[in-house]
């Protein structure tokens, strides 16, 4: 009995447990894929349509038992299963990787299938960032169909989206973070469809081109957080009303738009949460930013504060007063502010957590003054500290390397500093850029500075007016910038022992260096050498120029000899050319037209033989921006924080270089973008013989040509009337004969013309340009005509006027031999 109740008693149990079987091998396919099988078909739609395999290798569905919610860049809820995250963004199949200067470029722009989301009931989160799409797909008039009714979070930032997404997003009510930055967005600021979103925390549309004004409707979104709005194209006056009803603030990003008028913190006072203030940068003349009038008094303790290029406090320009209470600052940056009175010393002292401290800019004057015990200030914290293009006087600190030992960024160029160079900088070893330009500093570089600074990347010190030798710079492993022009370094610039180096800049121009360059030597990883302007002797080395990354090359202006090495026609990606004024001989090889995307060519004032190459119109010379200065830094305002200050990564931005090119008959200097839309030819001051080929007429891209002091011949090629662009042309000091082809007068930018000391005739052309044109553009031609002052002597050659009078002089002699051959009839006629 009480054994027959007891198996009574088990067999609900049992028959429990069994059903529990049953529905684990009856569902047990579903429940061991993770994610659902509809969830993850569109997950591997996703991945055919958008994705490199290479990016998302666990993304397969060869096993039928493989769970989707432990594939990368998916997550899943743990008791549903649903898919509530995907982080799809920067899979490139349809673009590249950012560039070395923070650029996304896209290949196409491929539209993105709204209906592979139909699945995702659940899901939370939406990265979509970094992918190059064009067009959001969706049917607007069944708005159901892609509701994503769970989404609190998406991110479209940097594809090529344009506004018509927007009609989208604002249909997703539960929707509170929205970045949408960096799109192809344009015309006016959709305000009244933004503002429908009022329980939105995040909203970013910054990088985009949005017009119009702020919609006072923001103000109405109270729970908004994070509002970002720049480098955008906004205008009008910002609304003190929208701004201070948005009490939930903690970031605000407005720079780099078209705003006007005053802006006043003070409308800010109330705003007890904020964090990040980023303003300035306007593309306006008559917006600044006023933080003393009237009085106010912060409740925020800004951690990030970024009020660049917006004329602070005019017309006193007085540094902010506010920034006296605010204790938590880690990011601060009032550059280009013009900005005046002594250097704010108190800004390097006051604050603890200081990470990135930009016055870079300004008017600064005096003197800087560092406590002389570091342990009372605790400055380990920061990181960049930016003084450049001030009036700073005086040495720098002999004990700043101590006060500031973690120190990674230090500029203190476009200065007026002088004396040595601190040797407390050897305590700085995370230092990786260091920026002494343009100052008055003397002496020779500390070898001790150079081993203390184990971290050390980029260094510049041009125009100085240091000495001695940089042989323990040169040495220094794994140094990729080295700008050392315009001091008064002497002897040897590389030991002879020395072959490889890490140079990806190298400047040592305008110094006194002297010696040859050792044959082993090689700079595989070079893209920019400037050695010109000092007393360089010997052969050029093969081994300077084996790089394929190299951009940029000059070595003029010193006395090299021997002939161009074979190594330079295999430097594909060269761009510009300089070895003029040197001693280089032997025959100009035809090889020089593989380098096929020069802009510049220099090879002036050397004894280099043979003829011009027709195929020199294989080579592009067309003026396009080419980044060319990188390597000298201005500005990295934009670099986060605790990030790796590579120069040639995400973040850094170029400053200038400098480079002198002989254009429209004089020196110009070129900053910024050194052959931005600059395209010469310089073959002057050789040897060359033979005819000009026509095909350089094909040179379209040409702004200066010069072949002068060189023993050509020949006529001056008609097709020179195609180079539309060309603003100087120099052929003096030839053998040149014939006329000056008439189709030059098609040249209307032609502003230098020389054709001196050649054998033309004919009379010179009477274009608008050509008027402006003296003597001096065409003396030396004795058969050549170009004013009433210069009387020569006709030719058969003569122009049309020669040629017309030839049928009459005929006559006159035909006539006279009749009358002396047979004068009595002649006579007897008359």
């Amino acid at each position: 009995m009480f054994e027959d109740m007891k198996c009574r008693w088990k067999k609900p149990w049992v028959m429990l447990m069994g059903a529990t079987v049953l529905m684990s091998q009856t569902f047990g396919s579903s429940i061991s894929s993770g994610c659902f099988p509809e969830e993850k078909r569109s997950l591997l739609e996703f991945k055919a349509c958008y994705s490199d395999d290479s990016l998302l290798p666990s993304w397969v569905d060869d096993d039928p038992n493989s769970n989707c919610c432990e594939w990368e860049r998916v997550t899943c809820d743990p008791s549903a299963n649903h898919v509530t995250n995907l982080n799809l963004h920067g899979l490139y199949k349809h673009g590249s990787m950012p560039n070395h200067y923070g650029v996304f470029d896209c290949y196409g722009s491929p539209s993105l299938n709204s209906s592979l989301f139909l699945p995702f009931k659940q899901l939370r989160t939406l990265d979509l960032s970094f992918n190059c799409f064009g067009d959001f797909i969706w049917n607007p008039d069944n708005r159901s169909s892609l509701s994503l009714p769970s989404l609190e979070t998406f991110d479209l930032s940097h594809n090529n989206l344009d506004e018509g997404v927007l009609e989208f997003l604002f249909g997703l009510t539960s929707l509170k973070n929205l970045i949408l930055a960096a799109n192809n967005f344009i015309g006016l600021f959709p305000g009244q469809g933004i503002c429908r979103l009022k329980q939105l925390e995040v909203l970013d549309l910054g990088g985009n081109d949005l017009e119009g004004t702020l919609d006072i409707c923001l103000g109405n979104m109270s729970s908004l957080r994070d509002l970002d709005f720049s480098d955008n194209s906004l205008s009008g006056k910002i609304s003190t009303t929208l701004i201070s009803s948005l009490v939930s603030l903690e970031h605000l990003s407005l720079y780099g738009n078209r705003f006007e008028g005053v802006f006043s913190l003070s409308i800010l006072a109330n705003l007890t949460k904020l964090k990040v203030l980023q303003i300035g940068d306007m593309d306006s003349k008559t917006f600044e930013v006023q933080t003393e009038n009237p009085p106010w008094n912060a409740s925020f303790q800004l951690e990030q504060l970024n009020i660049f290029s917006c004329n602070i406090n005019s017309p006193t320009y007085r540094t902010p007063s506010f920034l006296s209470s605010q204790h938590r600052l880690e990011y601060v940056d009032l550059s280009k502010n013009n900005l005046v009175g002594e250097f704010p010393n108190w800004l390097l002292v006051n604050y603890t957590k200081l990470k990135a401290l930009y016055l870079n800019g300004n008017f600064f004057t005096r003197y800087i003054k560092l406590p002389s015990d570091p342990i009372l200030h605790g400055k380990d914290q920061l990181l960049v500290l930016d003084i450049s293009s001030n009036n700073i006087q005086g040495k720098l600190p002999n004990n700043i390397g101590f006060f500031f030992p973690n120190l990674e960024y230090l500029d203190v160029s476009n200065n007026m500093f002088e004396g040595y160079i601190p040797a407390s900088i050897r305590e700085m070893s995370n230092l990786k850029v260091l920026n002494l330009g343009n100052n008055s500093i003397s002496g020779s570089i500390p070898e001790h500075i150079v081993n203390g600074c184990s971290s050390l990347l980029h260094l510049f010190i041009e125009d100085n007016q240091l000495n001695g030798t940089l042989l323990s710079c040169i040495a220094k492993p794994g140094l990729y910038t080295l700008s050392a022009s315009r001091n008064n370094f002497e002897g040897p610039i590389i030991a002879q022992d020395k072959c490889q180096f890490d140079f990806i800049f190298l400047d040592l121009s305008g110094n006194n260096f002297s010696g040859a360059l050792p044959s082993c030597l090689n700079m595989s990883s070079a893209k920019i050498i400037y050695l010109q302007g000092n007393g360089l002797t010997g052969a050029i080395p093969e081994g300077l120029l084996n790089s394929n990354r190299m951009l940029a090359l000059d070595l003029s202006d010193n006395n090299f000899e021997g002939a161009i090495p074979e190594s330079i026609y295999g430097s594909e990606s060269l761009t510009l050319l300089l070895l003029g004024r040197n001693q280089l001989q032997g025959h100009l090889s035809s090889q020089i037209c593989e380098l096929r995307n020069l802009q510049i060519l220099d090879l002036s004032q050397n004894s280099l033989t043979g003829s011009i190459p027709s195929c020199l119109e294989n080579i592009r010379f067309a003026g396009r921006r080419q980044f060319l200065n990188f390597p000298n830094i201005d500005i990295i305002n934009l670099i986060p924080l605790n990030s790796e200050y590579d120069m040639f990564g995400f973040g850094m931005y170029a400053g200038y270089t400098k480079e002198q090119l002989i254009l429209k008959g004089r020196y110009l200097l070129y900053h910024g973008y050194i052959v931005e839309f600059v395209s010469l030819l310089d073959l002057s001051s050789n040897r060359l013989t033979g005819e000009i080929p026509h095909q350089l007429g094909d040179l379209s891209g040409l702004i200066s040509i010069n072949l002068s002091h060189n023993h050509l011949s020949g006529a001056i090629p008609e097709s020179f009337h195609k180079l539309q662009i060309l603003e100087s042309l120099d052929l003096s000091n030839n053998n040149l004969s014939g006329q000056i082809p008439l189709e030059l007068q098609d040249l209307y930018y032609l502003a230098v013309f020389n054709v001196s000391y050649n054998n033309l005739s004919g009379r010179v052309l009477n274009g608008e340009q050509f008027e402006t044109f003296d003597n001096s553009s065409y003396q030396g031609n004795p058969y050549l005509c170009w004013n009433n002052d210069n009387k020569c002597t006709p030719t058969i050659d003569d122009g049309k006027k020669g040629a017309a009078a030839a049928p009459h002089v005929t006559a006159i002699l035909v006539l006279i031999a009749i009358l002396w051959i047979n004068p009595l009839p002649a006579v007897s006629m008359l």
